[in-house]
């Protein structure tokens, strides 16, 4: 029997997700620690998230719409992102509509939600600790308290999934919701998806079935990938989604 694989450290939503989706593609990712290349997808994302976090710094009072463009000039300019989006996105023309696309995800906020009557507590807020023994890390977009209860929101530029399917896109904030309990930052009483792209919400309370739930897909993950390091056995995960993995020609199901 060869060695055992060295587990991460710490474990997050989206690994744990990756995991449960594809443990192969996990331990290329996290073990392994292959490169995965972004996707021009991803970091529409993360221009998007960075907005997010700098216009919720401004006072209520400040966050009108006139603020989009010079605000979003600054966020491009000092983040570097005409260097950051390169070579994935190029040309004079894919450039601009990437940073049309992005505009529009902001403008969109004001069909969810008022800007000037949110009070964020946490913007990109880190949390680290224990849950049941696994350690865990993650950044909650924003975090709110109302009537003595956090709302955790997390904000998504991709496309909106059908509400049938909506309860495991809660997974992540629900972890986040069982963590934040758990340090004692607040009580976690609510969790929002707000779609941006298409300027749509989706909320949901979260309750004590809910942690314990949550509890017990993290400690039953993280026995799984102890097993998988220990015996080596890391199962793939053949489906459309793997033409947009960057690992599919490493990958033993494709080879």
């Amino acid at each position: 029997m060869p060695e055992a694989l060295v587990p991460p450290p710490h474990l997050s939503p989206s690994s744990m997700g990756t995991f449960n989706q594809c443990p192969m593609k996990f331990r290329f990712s996290k073990i392994d620690k292959l490169p995965d290349e972004p996707s021009e997808a991803t970091l529409l994302g993360n221009l998007v998230h960075d907005f997010c976090e700098q216009f919720y710094m401004f006072d209520p009072e400040e966050r009108v719409e006139a603020l989009i463009n010079p605000l979003f000039s600054q966020v491009w300019n000092s983040g570097g992102w005409e260097e950051r989006i390169d070579p994935y996105v190029r040309g004079e023309k894919r450039i601009r509509q990437f940073k049309w696309r992005a505009v529009w995800c902001v403008e969109n906020l004001w069909k969810i939600e008022n800007p000037s009557e949110i009070e964020p507590e946490g913007l990109e807020y880190e949390l680290n600790g224990e849950l049941n023994g696994v350690t865990l890390k993650g950044f909650i977009d924003r975090y709110t308290v109302v009537d003595g209860g956090v709302t955790i929101s997390d904000y998504k530029t991709g496309k909106t999934p059908n509400p049938y399917y909506g309860d495991d896109k809660f997974l992540q904030l629900k972890i986040y919701g069982a963590l934040i309990d758990e340090l004692g930052v607040g009580t976690t009483k609510k969790l929002e998806l707000l779609y941006l792209k298409d300027g749509v919400k989706f909320d949901q309370d979260f309750t004590e079935s809910d942690f314990e739930e949550t509890v017990t897909y993290i400690t039953d993950t993280k026995k799984a990938i102890d097993i998988a390091c220990e015996t080596h056995v890391f199962d793939t995960n053949k489906t459309a989604l793997c033409n947009w993995c960057a690992y599919k020609p490493q990958c033993p199901a494709w080879s």
